[in-house]
């Protein structure tokens, strides 16, 4: 980094302030000062809620520019709210925005030590969960500086090998990223106790000679281990040099106690109670504007916010159970009422029904706050809502109000709840015996010294065993023993329900869903087992919006399903499938009618009767990478387009009508931004495909997708490529094998060196990158990148890696046949190839694996027709026969696979994996022209 000025804990204060427009916290200072001083993180960050814990996110990337090479790449923020990685999220997109576009001395430095780490943008942000952009984004650089925001089990499933919602061809990568170059940061730890467990014992996983990075940071009152090492809020260093910290931490709250006889009976006891509170605002010194109402289940808050609705309250619905789209719709209609710090609040008397969604880390303050009760420490998160920033008693002098309603058929039962077992009664106990006079403090310092019983129930996670382990990093085949993850991620004593995902669409035929691909912005996550339920017509079961027992999600009350108007849909490169309720699995994406319903104010509700809207192709907007619009009559806003059967009557091109039938349809007024914004982007040089023709009732339709600006290709979005295929040898560029090759080569390389990796494995990734493709000499292989063409193909003067422009796809390769392992015999029968290798065995396997497959059994077909495959490579005759069955070469590549294991680790091999796989598909995409 010659050149660039060095940074230091002294650059902080301006770097916080250029990027927020406010200091840091006093604290906030102190944990940099140290994090660069010592060159390592605490174990532990201690710190009340509302002292604003996510600005750890700054201190990690302002370390990360000062210094690289002790810094991890990745940022992970993994914290089990669906809300909170939306918030989070915007967190770290405004740190990337102003690093991207501030011109302050301190970011401009910032900016370039960051860009001097990567050739790609100086910090990226991606969100596992859900949000936007999506979650495959961030690994498509690897060497990149990322912010990556999480749930346990979206980062949690891809560190060991089995990523929920991704193909598994693409396991290795994310598994190779996600434990490798990462500082994980832990939010709440109390509540993922299990997942702490399971990733200290990944940390202390041997990783041969590569200089792994991987820290764990846990912020929580109540860490994993009782002998951490702590960073805790100074009262002399931070609460008496900082009024507005002081405020927030001393601000009083008090809560009363009220019981109903049983959960259906919650709504009406919070009506009564918000009643109560706006005949007191009549009285100028409470002037509550904003009342938070969280519940514990989904139903419990649908069924509340319609009751306060019908009474004629302003009433916002708001859990972890809707798709990001519908949320952030609402999130942005009650910025102006839950805006914490007061300044551009609205006034009038609103209402904010909610979960568990947004008890952890949401930035939302309310005057006033009625909670179910729930475990101690759920509370304590809640009462972080009420008055956050101390504004309410700034302004009135009175103590921020709440209320704790008590279901007697819970703090009165034997049966443990599914949710927070024994300690809702142990709490509620505790709670009675500290109301005097009638109330009870529940300030931000409040709450502490509860019985041992009162905390949320937690769980313990296996020993990860080397032989869980051995079956993990077999991808490609599985092994027939696979041992299930959900145990590591959320604790051995009880089965908790994971989720899948719902996508609803009107056309979720094959052709349509790879023209539009389901995007993460229009994913619902529900319990697998309440997905089941409602599949199966069984009545609802309670969905709440932390884990929960398998026996909390229930199963279906009978076996009747609802054909064809759901499949599961397996990603770019597989078919959809029609499958029983009963194999639906953990991380499955559904894809389903919205004739089926299950949305009711964006919330997922079974028993809906409102028609669920098809949110497709603004989630493509939403997505970014390129727009498209599907003209399908049968979605509502579509009216009257030209349809593939007006052709025979037609006298003007399709694209003119197209684009005049556009500019009449967008001109509406009452159309949503996300129209505007799409018919912009297409413009009107757009690609125009028809799709489901002959399909029964169906007269097919165009689906409209944007161009390449300067290529005037259709965009190729590179996620939706299954790099287990071929697909990117189809991108119609001629691209030559030559300079494929020695772009690979180079890309990994300049990674590997960007990485800080020994010079020995940065020349053995640029050997490798060099030697992957050479089976692709394949005379049948190269026929089909010529589209059939023996012609043309007879007038090229090298062979090609990717696809002539306008070829058509055709089939000449044998099917089933892996190009990729005709590479390695090819690099195989010339021993000079490789004599420069450090590790021979390292090159031959990053050439075997480089779509996914040979972990650790490759696919060998016998060929019908064997070929002798030759090349001159570097001035070395390389010659060798195509019918690989004959050959010891599937042994081989299983062999050298547990070898490399041994060498390197289990994500140490698979972060090797990445790098070479991620600089062919950049190089790809370069020359597609993305």
């Amino acid at each position: 980094m010659s050149g660039i000025t060095d940074l230091g804990g002294a650059d902080f204060l301006p770097f916080f302030r250029d990027v927020h427009g406010y200091d840091p916290f006093p604290w906030q200072q102190r944990l940099t000062n140290d994090v660069l001083e010592k060159r390592v993180w605490p174990t532990v960050i201690d710190l009340p809620t509302g002292t604003g814990k996510t600005a750890v996110l700054d201190t990690a990337v302002f370390a990360m520019a000062a210094q690289p090479e002790v810094t991890p790449r990745r940022v992970v923020f993994v914290i089990d709210r669906r809300i909170v990685v939306d918030q989070v999220c915007e967190r770290a997109r405004r740190l990337q925005h102003r690093i991207r576009s501030g011109n302050t001395p301190v970011l401009q430095r910032v900016r370039e030590r960051l860009g001097t780490l990567s050739d790609g943008e100086p910090l990226g942000v991606a969100a596992l969960r859900g949000g936007i952009p999506v979650d495959h984004e961030w690994t498509q650089r690897p060497d990149q500086p990322w912010v990556v925001v999480s749930t346990v089990d979206q980062f949690g499933s891809r560190l060991l090998f089995r990523g929920y919602g991704v193909r598994p061809g693409m396991w290795p990568i994310h598994a190779g990223l996600a434990g490798n170059d990462c500082l994980v940061i832990l939010d709440e730890v109390h509540l993922s106790v299990p997942f702490a467990q399971t990733l200290a014992q990944t940390a202390a996983l041997r990783s041969g000679p590569l200089p792994r990075r991987f820290v764990i940071v846990e912020m929580s009152a109540t860490p994993s281990k009782a002998d951490a090492q702590r960073f805790e809020l100074d009262s002399d260093a931070d609460l008496e040099r900082c009024a507005e910290l002081r405020r927030r931490v001393t601000a009083p709250k008090h809560a009363t106690l009220e019981t109903v006889s049983k959960e259906d009976a919650i709504p009406n006891a919070v009506l009564k109670i918000i009643k109560s509170v706006e005949r007191n605002n009549r009285d100028p010194a409470h002037d509550i504007h904003s009342v938070g109402v969280i519940v514990n289940r989904v139903r419990t808050a649908r069924e509340t916010y319609q009751a306060l609705a019908d009474a004629g309250y302003a009433t916002y619905l708001i859990t972890g159970r809707m798709r990001p789209l519908d949320r952030v719709s609402v999130l942005d209609r009650i910025a102006p009422i839950v805006e914490p710090d007061g300044s551009e609040r609205e006034q009038h008397f609103s209402i904010v029904v909610s979960t568990q969604a947004i008890e952890v880390g949401a930035d939302f303050s309310f005057d006033a706050l009625v909670t179910e009760c729930a475990a101690v420490d759920s509370l304590r998160q809640r009462f972080g809502r009420l008055d956050r920033r101390g504004n309410y008693f700034a302004r009135t002098g009175q103590a921020a109000a709440a209320w704790i309603v008590g279901v007697k058929s819970a703090i009165g039962t034997k049966k443990p709840d599914p949710i927070y077992g024994d300690s809702i009664t142990a709490t509620w106990e505790e709670l009675k015996r500290r109301a005097k006079p009638g109330t009870v403090d529940v300030g931000s310092m409040s709450l502490r010294d509860f019985p041992h019983g009162a905390s949320a129930p937690r769980g313990q996670a296996p020993l990860l065993l080397e032989t869980y382990l051995d079956a993990w990093t077999q991808t490609s085949p599985e092994p027939l023993v696979r041992p299930p993850i959900e145990r590591f991620l959320h604790g051995m004593d009880e089965d908790r329900s994971t989720d899948i995902a719902i996508v609803w669409r009107r056309d979720h035929s094959p052709e349509v869903l790879r023209l539009v691909p389901p995007r993460q912005a229009e994913y619902l996550q529900v319990p697998i087992g309440a997905a089941k339920s409602w599949l199966s017509g069984a009545t609802e079961v309670d969905v709440a919006d932390v884990p929960q027992t398998d026996d909390a999600a229930g199963s279906p009350a009978r076996t009747s399903e609802i054909k064809g108007q759901w499949v599961r849909w397996g990603g770019a490169a597989e078919r959809t499938e029609q499958i029983l309720v009963n194999d639906i699995r953990p991380g499955d994406v559904l894809i389903a009618s919205p004739d089926l319903r299950g949305l009711t104010s964006g919330t997922w509700d079974p028993s809906s009767s409102e028609e669920t809207a098809d949110l497709g192709d603004q989630a493509q907007l939403a997505y970014g990478r390129r727009a498209t619009l599907r003209l399908d009559p049968h979605l509502p806003y579509i009216v009257s387009p030209p349809t593939p059967a007006d052709e025979a009557d037609a006298d003007r091109p399709v694209g003119r009508r197209i684009a005049e039938w556009l500019g009449e349809w967008s001109a509406d007024a009452n159309h949503p931004d996300w129209i505007r914004q799409t018919v912009a982007r297409l413009g009107s040089d757009f690609e125009a495909t028809p799709v489901g023709l002959g399909a029964g009732e169906r007269d097919g339709y165009y689906i409209l997708a944007e161009r390449h600006p300067k290529t005037k290709r259709t965009l190729v979005d590179p996620g939706a490529i299954d790099s287990e295929t071929d697909a990117w040898s189809e991108t119609s560029t001629g691209a030559t094998l030559c300079a494929h090759l020695e772009g690979v080569s180079q890309r990994a390389g300049d990674i590997a060196k960007h990485l800080g990796l020994p010079i020995e494995i940065q020349h053995d990734l640029r050997l490798a990158g060099r030697t992957h493709d050479l089976g692709k000499v394949d005379r049948r292989f190269q026929l089909q990148l010529a589209g059939g063409d023996r012609v043309t193909l007879e007038m090229l003067d090298e062979p090609i890696a990717k696809s002539l422009p306008g070829a058509p796809r055709v089939q000449y390769y044998p099917k089933g046949m892996r190009h990729e392992l005709a590479s390695v015999a090819l690099i195989e029968s010339n021993e000079a190839v490789v004599q420069s290798a450090h590790d021979k065995d390292l090159v031959l396997h990053l050439v075997a694996t480089h779509h996914g497959w040979g972990r650790p059994l490759p696919p060998v077909i016998e060929d019908p027709n064997p070929q002798e495959l030759s090349y001159t490579f570097e001035g070395r005759s390389l010659v060798a026969d195509s019918d690989l069955a004959r050959s010891r070469l599937a042994l081989n590549v299983a062999d050298r696979f547990w070898r490399l294991v041994q060498r390197y680790g289990y994500h140490g091999l698979a972060w090797l994996e990445a790098i070479l796989r991620l600089a062919d598909h950049q190089q790809s995409a370069e020359e597609a022209g993305q």
